[in-house]
């Protein structure tokens, strides 16, 4: 049992074991938004086929109506209920990280505080904060990955708290997205609806990938095994 126990210690001196949690939650998000991408495009073909079945016996005005419902719900419907929960998903992995690196950060210093003792506008600001005037350890090192990141934040809270709903969303906030929206074309503010296609998808889990990763790297190389 004990020289089992020594292997393990010596295995984990080898091989870094530090935040394998985080990579593990990042790779899956990651490969779940590959799979996603591959079916969205089966499922699009699908419903438009089965949908085109029922313009059949429909008079001009109708099939000219039904045609036009049938291009919104795949062009846009579709997309959005496919990939919106995935920066959900996305925010979760890289709050949780942030906190799980920040609470090693401490034990590694002594420092008194926690991120929770800290006040902010938003979550993001509070751990950039943190990170910076507690544990003097940037969060993130370049301010275009700052400012995605708070897109992002954005993009979650709009879906988790009215599921992309204009009418539920506030004056402000609106008002938010549609600036955001004329600096990004994969976001669209519609009538009734806010959509997230893949691309600003992708763009998101590539700028959480590029910060948690270096991110982890700068705490493995400062307080090495």
């Amino acid at each position: 049992m004990a020289e089992n126990e020594a292997n393990t210690a010596d295995l984990d001196s080898i091989i870094d074991v530090r935040f394998r949690s985080i990579e593990a939650e990042l790779y899956v998000t990651l490969d779940y938004l590959q799979i996603l991408d591959r079916q969205s495009l089966i499922v699009a073909r699908s419903e438009r086929k089965r949908l085109e079945q029922e313009l059949e016996g429909l008079d001009e005005e109708e099939f000219l109506y039904t045609l036009r419902w049938i291009d919104e719900y795949v062009d846009e419907d579709l997309p959005r209920l496919f990939f919106s929960p995935i920066l959900v998903q996305l925010w979760a992995v890289f709050e949780s990280a942030v906190i799980e690196i920040s609470k090693y950060l401490k034990q590694q210093q002594g420092q008194p505080l926690s991120i929770e003792d800290l006040r902010g506008s938003n979550e993001f600001d509070r751990a950039e904060k943190y990170y910076r005037d507690v544990l003097r350890f940037p969060l993130v090192e370049i301010a275009e990955a700052s400012e995605q990141l708070h897109n992002l934040l954005l993009a979650r809270n709009v879906i988790a708290h009215s599921n992309g709903r204009i009418e539920a969303i506030k004056p402000g906030t609106l008002q938010r997205l549609r600036d955001l929206a004329s600096r990004h074309s994969g976001v669209h503010v519609g009538s009734h609806y806010v959509s997230f296609p893949i691309g600003f998808v992708k763009q998101m889990t590539h700028t959480v990938s590029y910060v948690l990763e270096g991110l982890m790297r700068r705490v493995k190389e400062k307080y090495e095994n």
